[in-house]
């Protein structure tokens, strides 16, 4: 399997928590081929980091793709996990897990929350196949548009759930 990270970085002082927190998931699951797409806007230009994201879309042609935003950090396991659902549904276009806010709290799956304000960009991974020329709007809540959107032209069988959180939300400083 191969995963597209898209980061648009607005606090590169999280840099580094972020990579180890790749690399250890990767030493869950070295067979996934990772590629990491990063892009700075220290200066916070653009709102959401949409353009950027959307920058970054455009320069990948296969595989899966998954938005981590800088504030965010995947579980040890977030790898083995999705990469097991993969293969268990193979229909799947669109995993959604369950996420874990800093503040101890876990925000569930479940085809409702699936719209613009109800959704983290880091709860899903898709298959970059299933967007098409789908891009995320280019205001603050975007991803949740972008997310809704997706799952709006997607088949029940096409959306698979992972109900134990396999990210951190607000895990990093969220403020400059």
């Amino acid at each position: 399997m191969k995963l597209h990270l898209l980061t648009a970085i607005t606090r590169p002082e999280n840099l580094p928590t972020l990579a180890a927190s790749i690399a250890t998931a990767h030493g869950h699951a070295p067979d996934v081929a990772l590629v990491w797409h990063w892009r700075l806007d220290p200066e916070r230009q653009h709102p959401g980091g949409q353009c950027l994201k959307n920058q970054m879309l455009d320069t990948i042609a296969d595989g899966w793709v998954w938005i981590l935003d800088d504030d965010n950090l995947m579980t040890p396991g977030f790898l083995a996990e999705i990469t097991a659902r993969i293969s268990a549904q193979p229909a799947a276009r669109l995993l959604v897990c369950a996420q874990r806010h800093n503040s101890g709290g876990i925000r569930t799956v479940n085809r409702r929350m699936l719209r613009e304000t109800h959704v983290d960009a880091a709860q899903v991974v898709f298959a970059r196949d299933a967007i098409g020329e789908l891009r995320i709007p280019e205001h603050y809540c975007g991803d949740g548009a972008f997310i809704e959107a997706l799952a709006n032209r997607l088949t029940p069988e096409q959306i698979a759930y992972i109900h134990r959180p396999i990210v951190r939300y607000n895990a990093l400083r969220s403020e400059p």
